[in-house]
Parts: C-alpha cells; structure tokens; sequence
C-alpha cells in the first residue's frame, strides 16, 4: 500500500544530537568564564562526554570549584545549556531526503526533550520550511511522550490516513517505534556512525534499518516499501 505521511524523529536522525551537546557545553564555558571568571569547563565535560558519562557531567566537572560558586550554579548551568543558540545543522542526507518527502508526501515530526531546547533545534534547523506539522511532545504535557501513542494518533487523524499508510524515522529503538509499531506503521530505524543510540537493542526495534537517508540506502529497503528510486522518498 502506498505511503502517504512520513513522521520523523529529530535528535540524532535529522542531525547529529552530539553537536548540540557540544554547543550547549560551550555555552555553559562561556558563562561560567564570563560571570564566574571560571575558563576550565569545556574541555573536561566534553571530554567525560564522549567517555559515555552522561547525566552528572555538571556536577562532575565542578566538583571542588562549586565552593566558589553560588549554591544554584548547576541549576544555572542546566538552564544555560537549554536556553542556549545552538551551532547545529541538518545532515546532507537529511536534507536530501526532506525536499524529496516535501514534495511526494504529507510530512511531520515528532520530537521529546524540554520544548525550550526542542524548539530552538527547529528553528536553527529550518524544519518548520520542510516539514508541514511539528509535535513537540513537552509542549502537551503528560500522556504524549514516547512511547505513548498519542502524538502518532493524533498525526494519523490529522493526515486522514491508516495507520498502513504511514512510516516513522527514527533513532532510539527504546522508545522511536513502539507506538508507531502498534498502530500499523511501517518503522525505519537510522543508526548513525555517531548516535547516542547507535548500540542500543531492544525487542522493539523498527521493522527496517538504514545507516543514513541516502537513496542508496533508502533503496535497499526494497521495492515494495521504496519506488522510484531517483526521489530516494519512501513510497508504494
């Protein structure tokens, strides 16, 4: 059956989710060095960072300067980093593929994380330009997260199509494709050289799996599921 709405993930499937960490890390060490005089932030949390330390990285690289500092610094912190410009651009696969979606398909996404820091990732990125309806899961409230089912119910209502007819890209197989998966979508899982997610496994996985948006790799996924092969687009 035809496709008709393609549901993307943002973090770490339109773009690389390290490279907002590594600006909002800068972000933190220009306000700690501006307003605490403090200069040694960047390179250790970014350096615990890709050690795979995740979580208490603030609290870590503080450590013993935090008696210098206000009892709130790692709330500061916290909110400097999600309120921060991000230095983040979309994948040239990405792109690709969002032009060739926009013009074949109803397009959306779906996206989790603080709504302060999720929209300033869409904005930076332009998606609002190539993708016709945004759900930023934070701005709902409880209940529309993933996995919950919420936001993929309300985008297939939205599009007025069955769920066979609709196909969600993600990244994180522990929470991407659960509900995408129970309502009848067609799941393609992205795991890029680089994403935080690209070693988990889980019994939920998507039903297809591509190393990027290229239309080679797009292709591969078979003619029933990908035509016409100089769009690289998902369809019949």
């Amino acid at each position: 059956m035809e496709i008709k709405l393609v549901v993307f993930d943002m973090d770490d499937t339109l773009f690389l989710e390290r490279t907002y960490v590594e600006s909002g890390f800068r972000a933190v060490g220009e306000m700690l060095a501006r307003d605490y005089n403090l200069t040694t932030f960047f390179d250790p949390a970014w350096n615990r960072f890709q050690l795979g330390e995740r979580g208490d990285i603030f609290d870590s690289v503080l450590g013993p300067e935090r008696q210098a500092l206000p009892n709130d610094i790692v709330q500061r912190c916290v909110e400097t980093y999600r309120n921060h410009e991000p230095k983040i651009e979309l994948l040239t696969d990405s792109l690709t593929f969002l032009r060739d979606c926009q013009s074949n398909y109803q397009t959306a996404l779906v996206t989790d994380g603080p709504a302060k820091s999720q929209r300033a990732k869409v904005r930076i990125l332009d998606l609002d330009h190539y993708i016709q309806r945004i759900i930023v899961t934070d701005e709902h409230g409880k209940g529309w997260a993933k996995p919950a089912l919420t936001a993929f119910e309300v985008l297939q209502e939205w599009a007025n199509v069955p769920g066979v007819e609709c196909v969600y890209i993600g990244d994180n197989p522990k929470k991407d494709f659960v509900a995408a998966r129970a309502l009848g979508w067609k799941t393609i899982r992205v795991r890029r050289a680089g994403g935080l997610h690209a070693q988990a496994e889980t019994d939920v996985d998507a039903e297809f799996e591509v190393p990027d948006l290229m239309p080679e790799s797009m292709n591969r996924i078979g003619p029933s599921f990908i035509s016409k092969t100089k769009r690289g687009s998902v369809g019949e």
